[in-house]
């Protein structure tokens, strides 16, 4: 029987390449991948697809699995996703050439190292721990004030499988919760006390300010100018969700003119320049949010897994599939192990 070929160009999968192999290639997989792979670009992809069944993403460096490739590449069966966000996929396009999109979203250990690194950015950014810590590294002991989490006010954009760990944390700092949710669950925001409130008025009330919604088109940039001047200036952002979701330069100019207390972002400045670099109230991490060996190794085991069900005839479990249209009508039956064809082709 051939072996089922998977492409790998996502930066954690390529870093465990060699820990997940053994337990892949007795199952006639075969990775294709190197470090390299990383900083491809957007012609170097194309020829690597040839013969591939399966490309495990996202590849955060620009090159995308364009429709025009979906179409010259009949072997391609699916695109799994080792993360939680899925913008980086043309779903359509993927459903309309019969290719099966996955992705690790639901894995419970990224979830909850993604809340324990926003409760890490909020901690850090309203005590100012990295400014006083380059304060002691250039001999300087000048003590600045920070701010209290105890008792304050946190309000949560987006209540999903992250924003909900989040909330769970806030019990132990004695904060009262408020969230913004299109698709609330009524019954689990009673049981653990969470407010729900439209966001200007959660932006209104709130201390700290946490998003944990997916970047779509309709969402981009829903922070910007108005809704910062809507914030207390006592109050701090943190964005560990996606950088797009805030209006950059704006948040910049509300920092620096003092109409909010500060932010913290998981990912890197949009430009070298950026004015808030400096500041003692801005902390910034290269979106590692996930980036610890537990969850690193669960969402890339999910998300082979999910190729795997794949391109050996089986469903993948539901939560895990992002266009289940793909086995509509007659095609919900399972395909018979080693049938190298995507449920549509």
């Amino acid at each position: 029987m051939d072996k089922a070929r998977f492409l790998v160009v996502n930066s954690s999968s390529l870093d465990t390449l060699e820990t997940h192999r053994p337990w892949l290639e007795p199952q006639g997989i075969e990775l294709i991948g190197n470090v390299s792979f990383k900083q491809l670009k957007q012609d170097q992809l194309e020829p690597l697809l040839s013969g591939v069944h399966c490309v495990v993403g996202p590849h955060h460096a620009g090159a995308r699995i364009l429709p025009r490739y979906m179409e010259q590449h009949p072997s391609l069966q699916a695109i799994t996703l080792a993360s939680s966000g899925h913008e980086w996929a043309d779903i359509e396009a993927a459903t309309r050439n019969g290719i099966v999109v996955t992705y690790a979203g639901p894995v419970p250990s990224l979830a909850e190292v993604v809340a324990d690194h926003t409760w890490g950015l909020m901690l850090a950014v309203a005590r100012q721990i990295p400014h006083h810590h380059q304060q002691l590294q250039a001999a300087n002991a000048r003590r600045g004030m920070g701010a209290a989490l105890w008792g304050k006010t946190l309000g949560i954009v987006g209540l999903g499988n992250i924003g909900r760990r989040v909330a769970r944390r806030a019990v132990g700092f004695e904060m009262k919760v408020l969230a913004c949710e299109i698709e609330p669950d009524h019954d689990y925001n009673r049981r653990h006390g969470i407010e729900l409130v439209e966001l200007d008025e959660l932006l209104r009330r709130s201390d700290f300010v946490s998003l944990h919604v997916r970047l779509n088109p309709q969402n981009e940039r829903m922070i910007g100018a108005r809704e910062l001047g809507l914030m207390k200036p006592t109050a701090y952002l943190i964005n560990t969700a996606r950088q797009k979701l805030v209006d950059e330069p704006a948040l910049a100019e509300a920092i620096l003119n003092h109409r909010i207390a500060g932010a913290a972002i998981d990912d890197p400045w949009e430009s070298p320049d950026d004015p808030t670099i400096p500041l003692p109230n801005v902390v910034r991490t290269p979106h590692i949010g996930n980036r610890v060996p537990e969850s690193v190794d669960a969402v890339c085991r999910q998300a082979y897994q999910n190729a795997v069900d794949v391109v050996q005839g089986r469903w993948p479990q539901p939560d895990f599939v992002l266009n289940p249209e793909v086995y509509e009508g007659s095609l919900r039956a399972p395909h018979p192990t080693g049938e190298w064809k995507s449920p549509k082709r």
